[in-house]
């Protein structure tokens, strides 16, 4: 009994840490953004490029069309807010494929990345 109880506890608390994505839609409102494996908080910082977010230790650029500016339910608070949606490009055989981005007039380097963003979470209020 007590093992079933243990169970049950550890799989709502798994649950739990992915529950704050689940709905969440892209700009359109048409796709989701995310499954179990690819959101998670992440801390951002807004410069004259744009919106970075901090992903694998990595300052990324995010297209200004995936942000969403609104607050999830269950925010832990340790980001400020701050939540990505993506899919990663890791590295093969000590190359690294990247997404590209359009690039962005004062910041040509930017465009490459190796990650895509689906979706990108804010607080409200930022602007």
């Amino acid at each position: 009994m007590m093992t079933m109880i243990a169970i049950l506890i550890l799989a709502v608390a798994c649950a739990e840490g992915h529950d704050i994505y689940s709905g969440l839609k892209d700009h359109r409102g048409e796709a989701s953004c995310c499954d179990e494996r690819d959101c998670r908080p992440a801390h951002y910082r807004i410069t004259p490029a744009g919106v970075e977010m901090l992903l694998d230790d990595e300052w990324v650029r995010v297209p200004d069309s995936v942000v969403q500016y609104r607050r999830l339910d269950g925010d832990t608070g340790e980001t400020g807010g701050g939540h990505w949606c993506g899919v990663t490009n890791w590295k093969q055989q000590d190359q690294v494929r990247a997404f590209e981005y359009p690039p962005h007039p004062h910041h040509p380097g930017l465009h490459l990345s190796r990650f895509l963003t689906r979706c990108a979470i804010l607080p409200p209020g930022l602007f």
